[in-house]
């Protein structure tokens, strides 16, 4: 891939990487021409790129991010991480391009490895069924993305089909006629195309805003009670200008913070690649967040919690009767001072 790096793997090595402390000393490493502030610079993040990558290679499985010892007894741990990608059209170049920062990357890159222009946005693709699964890590399930087809006309269908893919299951291929594994989707990665949200703005399309919204905040894509991720593509196919205002509108639109929303250039460099490692690492973690009890668990919990209501029903109970107590004691003894209670004998 490109991105001003070296044309040979002669430095790559991740042990040369790691064997100084500094940047300064592994540039010495280099050819004597090369070694100038920019190349510096590109070595410092493919340093970076390496690190980052090597994480998701070497140390992530699915329920990393539980802060628990007993993680696998308490929680229903699958054996693949499966991430949902729903949205606008050009969601297949964004999976090659998340795939391809996995390969090696001291390549070059290849004429159809930047995102293509995509066509109109809706009825891209008339099976609404199909879907593509994509293992991101080569001989390794612990990380699939599924790419979906693009909206439909009707938000009504849009949310029956979502509604069925989280609660059943997604299937490589076509997910009612397919035999392929079945998977559960464990979080979902809402992809938006910056010149479509451009053309709304301007336009004022709030049939297609609308939809966005509603997308966004159906319930069903909700896991732990972490909203889907926002991707946004083709952000170098207008100025940075206008990429700002769509970044701020839908920041606004959606109610979320600006950590939430990942723009992914069509640009091969090591920043764009470490904005879409930046975003598989908040994807997962967020999945792992979501992932549910296991029923035995579960079931304590509900007694843990049906005891602490129980204790909080008696509490509230024992506070009333001690209001009702003094009040009637404040009363009564008001009552003897002015003579209201005189005892006769």
């Amino acid at each position: 891939m490109g991105g001003g790096r070296c044309p040979t793997g002669e430095y790559s090595s991740s042990s040369d990487a790691d064997s100084s402390s500094s940047d300064e000393s592994q540039i010495t490493k280099l050819p004597p021409q090369e070694q100038s502030t920019d190349r510096l610079s590109d070595y410092a993040l493919a340093r970076a790129l390496i690190n980052s990558r090597d994480f998701f290679v070497g140390r992530y499985e699915p329920g990393y991010f539980i802060d628990d010892p007993d993680r696998d007894e308490k929680y229903e741990i699958p054996e693949t991480t499966t991430l949902l990608l729903i949205g606008d059209p050009g969601k297949g170049p964004l999976v090659s391009k998340i795939k391809s920062v996995f390969d090696d990357i001291w390549s070059t890159p290849t004429p159809d490895s930047d995102m293509a222009p995509v066509p109109d946005k809706f009825n891209m693709t008339p099976d609404w069924c199909t879907l593509q699964e994509h293992m991101i890590l080569k001989d390794s399930t612990s990380i699939c993305v599924f790419d979906t087809p693009c909206w439909s006309d009707f938000p009504e269908e849009n949310h029956t089909v979502l509604q069925d893919w989280i609660n059943n299951g997604v299937r490589n291929g076509n997910s009612i006629l397919s035999l392929n594994k079945k998977r559960m989707v464990n979080y979902v990665i809402l992809h938006l195309n910056a010149v479509f949200i451009l053309e709304a703005i301007n336009m004022k399309d709030n049939d297609y805003m609308d939809m966005i919204r509603d997308t966004f905040n159906y319930p069903f894509l909700s896991f732990g009670g972490n909203r889907p991720a926002v991707v946004v593509t083709n952000g170098d196919r207008v100025s940075s200008a206008e990429l700002s205002s769509v970044v701020d509108f839908i920041k606004e639109l959606l109610g979320i913070s600006l950590c939430q929303i990942f723009c992914i250039p069509g640009i091969d460099d090591y920043h764009t690649e470490l904005k879409i490692l930046s975003l598989l690492r908040y994807c997962l973690e967020k999945a792992d967040q979501g992932l549910p009890l296991k029923q035995k668990c579960l079931q304590e919990k509900q007694e843990l919690k049906h005891a602490i209501w129980k204790g909080e029903i008696f509490s509230d109970l024992a506070i009333d009767v001690l209001i009702i107590s003094v009040c009637f004691l404040m009363f009564w003894n008001f009552g003897l001072s002015i003579g209201l209670f005189s005892l006769r004998r």
